[in-house]
């Protein structure tokens, strides 16, 4: 991932007159994105106006807005992206000069327990007075197919074997219910376990909990 956070590696300068085709900056970064297997993409110029989307993030995008309006929703882009866009647009204005690029990066997440979404953003400083400011959202899907809690976690949250039975359950969508009844226990002592989850990965949703033991995978 890390070839994703420098412009140098996309191969494109930030400007506003990027066009599709002929070898350009929009195909290379296509060629980038199929090439790491990341679900979503966006470019965004400085300003706000989107540069580049590839269909991952279009329907990841639509999935998200119908979650919550329903799928009449007339939105373009989900809440979370646009303010995620202004957080990354502040980081830009007050970046500091002697920082490398790549340094900073922004998660929010978003969807529902069903189908949680991580966003993962970052700004792009212009490299001369010709490009302009950028920033890359990346949008990743947290759920069915991550379904093996990495070791690296287990450990950084001291989760017990029955908090990673919980933790795999949850990524495939079960509720309490469901658990408590794969797991043969009580629903109160799945609630006991989803509530020690949470203290213990300084989560407020059961989403949060899956994008802070999934967030390097």
């Amino acid at each position: 991932m890390e070839g994703l956070l420098s412009r140098r590696s996309i191969g494109i300068p930030c400007s506003t007159q990027l066009h599709v085709g002929h070898g350009g900056g929009l195909t290379r970064l296509e060629a980038i994105a199929e090439r790491r297997s990341i679900p979503g993409v966006m470019l965004f110029a400085g300003t706000g106006d989107v540069l580049f989307m590839n269909a991952e993030a279009e329907v990841l995008s639509r999935q998200i807005i119908g979650a919550r309006y329903g799928a009449g929703a007339q939105e373009v882009l989900p809440r979370e992206i646009l303010e995620l866009c202004v957080s990354l647009r502040n980081l830009l204005d007050n970046a500091d000069p002697e920082e490398s690029e790549g340094q900073h990066e922004l998660r929010r997440v978003t969807g529902d327990v069903h189908a949680p979404v991580l966003l993962r953003g970052f700004p792009l400083a212009p490299h001369s007075p010709t490009d302009d400011a950028c920033m890359l959202i990346l949008m990743e899907k947290i759920g069915r197919e991550r379904r093996i809690v990495p070791a690296q976690a287990k450990e950084q949250f001291r989760l017990t074997d029955r908090e990673v039975e919980i933790v795999r359950y949850i990524s495939e969508g079960g509720t309490n219910k469901e658990i408590a009844q794969h797991l043969e226990i009580s629903e109160h002592t799945v609630k006991e376990h989803v509530r020690h989850l949470l203290k213990k990965t300084k989560s407020t949703t059961r989403t949060g909990i899956l994008a802070q033991i999934f967030q390097d995978t």
